[in-house]
């Protein structure tokens, strides 16, 4: 319960860190900025698509991912969350990459939008950078995977845009295996997915 009452804090705390919503942005506009500022927001898939969207997060040596998996409504299809115990951070991120395609594929889908905001994880599995040698083998399973699908996108997308998938790999330091299921059974969890759905805007800030 208190990892679940965690889970819930460190999501509440990502809507108010580096960003804010775009009505609360103009409120406080003036008429010459001085810095600029990005509106993030999820964007569902094409119809006919699915989007899978996925996160990884390191506690205390423990590391876990979580994947979201939705169609060009903005409707959850699948998510999961499973905790992997002693890895490295970016291993849990294959993970969570593998666990969320393999799930998309198993489920009859097969065209992918693919998103995360890991640079590195995301550059490597386009081939457009070296993949790093702990990943290597992860990324070739995710690869043969890609194989079997009609048509692949992959693209890195702000953290604002990736906090549905963000909440679940917190949530997985509350559990020792993996949980995959189609309900969004956490309120939380839930407010995401819908403002998501309704086009929440973030500002992230500029420098």
């Amino acid at each position: 319960m208190k990892c679940i009452i965690k889970a819930k804090r460190l999501s509440a705390e990502w809507r108010i860190r580096s960003c804010l919503s775009v009505d609360d942005y103009f409120k406080g506009l003036s008429s010459t900025p001085s810095k600029t500022h990005d509106f993030i927001r999820w964007q569902s898939p094409n119809p006919n698509w699915i989007k899978i969207n996925f996160d990884g997060s390191l506690q205390n040596s423990s590391s876990v991912g979580g994947f979201i998996i939705r169609d060009w409504r903005g409707k959850v299809l699948k998510i999961g969350a499973s905790n992997y115990g002693d890895s490295a951070i970016i291993v849990a991120e294959g993970r969570a990459l593998h666990d969320g395609v393999q799930e998309a594929i198993a489920s009859g889908y097969r065209r992918l939008h693919i998103e995360r905001d890991n640079v590195p994880v995301i550059e490597a599995l386009k081939g457009s950078s070296s993949t790093p040698w702990h990943l290597k083998l992860i990324l070739q399973d995710v690869q043969t995977l890609l194989n079997q699908v009609e048509l692949a996108i992959i693209n890195h997308i702000f953290r604002e845009a990736n906090m549905a998938a963000d909440w679940l790999s917190k949530f997985g330091h509350s559990i020792s295996g993996s949980i995959v299921t189609t309900e969004c059974w956490e309120p939380e969890l839930r407010i995401i997915v819908r403002d998501d759905m309704l086009g929440r805007t973030l500002v992230r800030r500029g420098g």
